[in-house]
Formats: C-alpha cells, structure tokens, sequence
C-alpha cells in the first residue's frame, strides 16, 4: 500500500510517497516536526515503489543496491538539503535557547553536540536543532530544524573506535520544549579536540562493484587505510589523518569515477578527551566563523549540479551576521566542565 506525507522543510515544500513502510518510519521519525497539510505546489515530489526511487523528474533503479532503502533515504536527505543551500548556511551545530538568548554548538562530528543539547535540555532549556542550525543568508537569522536526537549509547560512552552506536530520541518527546520561530544567534560556541591532537576522518563507501578503478585509485595513495566492511557487498571504510591534505584527491577521484559508486559519507571520528577538563576562550566573529565553515553541511543534489559558495564569501557573510554575539572556543571534556563553561557564557 502506498502511503503519503507532506512537509514544509524551511522554504521547501515536499511531498513523500511511498509502498516502502521501513522509509516512510525511518522519514518521518526525524522529519515530522515539519509535517503539513498543504497538498499543492510542491518543490520536491519524492516517489519510492518497488524499488525505483524517482525525485521530481529524475529516476535510479535501486534493485542491485545492497541496502536500497538505506540509500534511498540518504539520497532524500541529500536532496532537501542541497536546496535549501541557496539561501540558508548549514551550519554543523546544535541549537538551544534560555530565556531570550540563542545558544549555538558547532563542531566536527562525534565531539559531543547532541549530548550537550541534551544536557541543556534536561536543564530547562528550549530545543531548536540537535544538528542543523540553518542560518539564513539575508537576515543572519537561525531556525528552528528539530529532527531525532541521536545520542551515543552509555555502554560506548567510552569506546574510542571510529564508530559508537548511537539510538534516536524522537522529536516529539521535546514538544514542550520546541522552539519555533526563527532568532539572531547570541552565542557561538565552538567545540574542539585541541588538547587532543590531530585525529582521523573515517568515511564509509558503498561502491557498485568491488572491481573499480575508484578503489584501486584510493588504493594507491598510501596514507589512506582501506577496510572491506562488508563480506558479499563492495562496501568499505576509509580512515586518514585530518592534518594529511588529501582531501581534495580524493574528491576529485569521487567525482572522476561517480558512475561507480552509490554513495560515500563521513563518520564520527574516535574522541579520547572526554574525562579530561573543558575550557573556553572568547574568540572574534571572524576566528568563530573561520572555524565553523570547514565543518558546514554541504550535500550534492540528485538533480542539479550544487552551488558552491566560495569560502571567502561564506566567511565574510557570516563573520557579520555574528558580528553582535560572543563566541567561543571550547574544548571538549567531561559533560560537567562543558556544562559549567556554557553557564559561564551567560554571566
């Protein structure tokens, strides 16, 4: 049986039709806050049936894909937010709010933003986003983007491989404490490793053929480490150094050899500096936006080729719309440093 949603995502009205319930679940669990009741004009028409994914004018059989509804979800996900770039920064961060102030967390993947959201929230603050602040463009204005908080687990609280298992907290469990409309930002706060040193970026590929020149091209560069995660499917993790400047190699291979892959996304890099103690140090408008802009979400449209804006110009624009709030650097630490450092920020 084939269901429908609707949903208003910022400025994109979307309809998402569906025979695949696991889809249908999986969306919605992270996206009914933007749920509506509009049934007309919508800027993005999302169909999946027996396995062919269509997105507006544009088709792909997922058939042979080893995880089709998986991928079929990331290429949704994709899809909104790479058209919602044109007007908003994406900025990599969690919101909240106390009172009239608007606190944001920026920061790599993995350092601890959903489980200081978290933290706030249990302490009386509202929710705006776990891990999206859409800052608009024009008017420097934040907005609300609460999705499913996903949290570590407490058993891998501790663990310092590449991936801890994470569980959702869906949307709904923060209705009373939901933020709704849009609001300058106040704060800036900044999570880094700093005390940690260099760490490594870990990507999961899922490629359509183990035999490829993508993988034997990333094969060849010898400071990327290439783990099979998969025993029947071409799938695999790729593990480098953040300070080794091979970044754009292998964007450019990606790019070279697109019609070879499905997919590639990054994951949470290992943190080991969280029983240490967290400290902060007001930063410039120009030093927070400089740090924030190499972590921003970027996503590739499934229809259109993505604009991108320079850096320059990112940093420009966004240097001034933080021009009246007090920013931070934070490195991360135990829940309580971190908490105690954020409650200092109000003083």
């Amino acid at each position: 049986m084939t269901v429908q949603h609707t949903y208003q995502i910022l400025n994109k009205r979307m309809l998402l039709k569906s025979d695949n319930p696991e889809l249908v679940h999986a969306f919605h669990m992270d996206y009914q806050w933007f749920e509506t009741n509009h049934k007309k004009d919508y800027d993005i028409h999302i169909c999946l049936t027996e396995m062919r994914l269509q997105i507006n004018h544009k088709q792909v059989d997922l058939s042979d894909h080893p995880t089709p509804v998986h991928y079929a979800f990331q290429v949704i996900v994709s899809e909104i937010m790479s058209s919602l770039l044109e007007d908003f920064y994406l900025i990599h961060a969690g919101v909240v709010k106390k009172e009239d102030t608007i606190l944001i967390f920026s920061g790599p993947p993995g350092i601890g933003k959903s489980t200081l959201v978290k933290e706030c929230v249990n302490n009386g603050w509202t929710f705006f986003s776990d891990d999206c602040a859409p800052l608009h463009k024009r008017s420097g204005l934040i907005y609300p983007f609460p999705r499913s908080m996903w949290i570590v687990d407490s058993s891998d609280a501790q663990k310092t491989s590449s991936v801890r298992s994470k569980h959702a907290i869906p949307v709904h469990q923060f209705n009373q404490k939901l933020e709704r409309n849009p609001e300058k930002p106040e704060i800036i706060i900044c999570l880094t490793g700093e005390h940690s040193g260099n760490h490594m970026i870990h990507l999961n590929l899922s490629l359509k053929s183990s035999e490829n020149p993508l993988i034997d091209g990333l094969r060849r560069i010898n400071t990327i480490h290439i783990q099979k995660r998969h025993h029947h499917h071409a799938e695999y993790r790729m593990s480098y150094n953040a300070s080794d400047d091979i970044s754009k190699t292998i964007h450019h291979l990606c790019t070279k050899h697109k019609q070879d892959l499905w997919h590639i996304y990054r994951v949470n890099p290992s943190r080991s500096c969280f029983d240490q103690q967290s400290s902060i140090t007001k930063v410039s408008p120009h030093q927070a936006a400089a740090t924030i802009i190499p972590e921003m979400k970027l996503f590739d449209s499934f229809l259109n080729p993505t604009k991108k804006e320079s850096s320059m110009t990112s940093l420009i624009t966004i240097s001034k719309h933080f021009e009246h709030a007090h920013c931070y650097h934070m490195t991360n630490g135990t829940l309580a440093s971190e908490y105690r450092c954020i409650i200092s920020t109000l003083s």
